[in-house]
């Protein structure tokens, strides 16, 4: 028994008294090292107890814990000298009791050979018996598997659904495998004889940061051209670790994509990159007449499928005054490659969802281009990434794709030539 002198405490100050044995379970009762995994609700098992003498009378000083968590408490390990042990020992801890001018020192921890539903929450364990007279769904779905779910005091009463929750559910509607994973369901049923182009935009709000989530995500990689916006790539060099396997990737940073527009160039972010699937003969296409203040790329298709990849990015600040002129030069030039159909793709800070003027649409119309994207592609319920194509026959399919990582939502369309 660890005992603490003077008056008793509340429920919510450190134990009056501690009852310890060599083998007994123990939790401790306090945020100890966050960081290093010795907080509020940690089990371990009581290994080894060690003693010193204070005022002529025997103390116990630290108490050594098996932790379940065999990663916890890495900083407080290896504190008793000639011994190799790798227990996590704990010292006493001081605080302020409930009663006011009163500090206790004592151990952070209590006995635990069992606790409360409510205590274990957001814990998973390999086994676990569990009693039905606490909440059913916490206490049941902590283990990892049925064999190690052991229980006590069954009361099919317990186990039940809040009726409101069960109205709520009813009323849900059915997400679809076809609406929620549209190009993988795509893939699937996809007609081997005929010869359809998968273009995927995304602005991944910086590819240092998230090209590992671009090359896990379950869609992405299935596109033919993925047009990605914001790459934060500066210079002409690439490191390998952006590029994608079975992919050629073309890009076009900030910093060389403004010539008379000087403050544009020096400010961070920015930059364009085309990913083409290697199967498919690719040329990029980078200086056009009149095009000089504009982060774009375009890739030219020619084998086995014909047609013209533009990715373009207009930066929030970047007025229209100064952008509309370099936009209609491009388009102007495309034109005269008489390559078809054309695909241009961008994060157009253009929001087609309010509204007022929409000064870009109003220009690809006007060459007649058709935008196909009808969705929300923001986290704020904004339109401001567009797919425009020239040729909007060839066009079997567009959409929202979904993501985790980015304030935008990938787009796509997919079309047969």
């Amino acid at each position: 028994m660890i005992k603490t002198g003077g008056f008793k405490g509340n429920k919510r100050d450190l134990p009056d008294c501690i009852q310890a044995a060599h083998g007994v379970r123990i939790m401790i009762l306090r945020n100890l090292d966050v960081e290093d995994g010795l907080v509020n609700g940690t089990f371990g098992t009581i290994a080894n107890i060690v003693t010193g003498q204070q005022d002529g009378q025997m103390t116990v000083t630290m108490i050594g814990l098996q932790l379940d968590n065999p990663t916890a408490g890495q900083r407080f390990r290896k504190k008793i000298q000639g011994q190799s042990d790798n227990l996590v020992y704990i010292e006493r801890t001081e605080e302020n009791m409930s009663r006011k001018g009163a500090v206790r020192r004592q151990f952070p921890m209590k006995l635990a050979f069992a606790c409360t539903a409510h205590k274990v929450q957001g814990m998973t364990m390999e086994s676990a018996v569990v009693s039905l007279k606490c909440v059913a769904y916490v206490a049941l779905s902590r283990t990892t598997s049925l064999q190690g779910l052991h229980i006590t005091d069954f009361d099919e009463k317990k186990i039940y659904a809040d009726p409101e929750i069960t109205a709520a559910m009813q009323n849900m509607n059915l997400a679809s495998f076809e609406r929620t994973r549209p190009l993988l369901q795509h893939v699937k049923l996809a007609d081997g004889t005929v010869q359809n182009l998968t273009i995927v935009h995304h602005n991944t709000q910086g590819l240092p940061s998230h090209i590992e989530d671009l090359k896990c995500h379950h869609e992405l990689t299935v596109s033919d051209v993925l047009c990605v916006m914001e790459t934060h790539l500066s210079g002409s060099f690439v490191s390998s670790k952006f590029q994608l396997e079975g992919y050629n990737m073309f890009t076009r940073s900030r910093q060389v994509s403004y010539t008379t527009v000087s403050d544009m160039a020096t400010k961070d972010g920015g930059g364009v990159a085309v990913y083409c699937k290697s199967h498919i003969q690719a040329e990029a296409r980078r200086y056009f007449q009149n095009v000089t203040d504009l982060q774009f790329v375009i890739v030219k298709l020619e084998a086995p499928v014909r047609a013209v990849i533009v990715a373009v990015y207009r930066p929030p600040h970047f007025c229209l005054k100064k952008f509309l002129p370099n936009m209609e030069s491009l388009l102007n030039s495309l034109d005269m490659m008489s390559h078809q159909p054309i695909i241009v793709c961008g994060d157009f800070n253009e929001d087609l969802l309010c509204k007022g003027k929409k000064a870009i649409r109003d220009l690809f119309q006007s060459k007649g281009y058709t935008q196909l994207i009808t969705a929300a592609t923001t986290e704020n319920g904004t339109l401001i990434d567009h797919i425009y194509v020239s040729q909007p026959h060839t066009c079997i399919k567009s959409g929202v794709l979904q993501t985790y990582y980015s304030y935008h939502s990938p787009i796509y369309c997919i079309l047969t030539l």
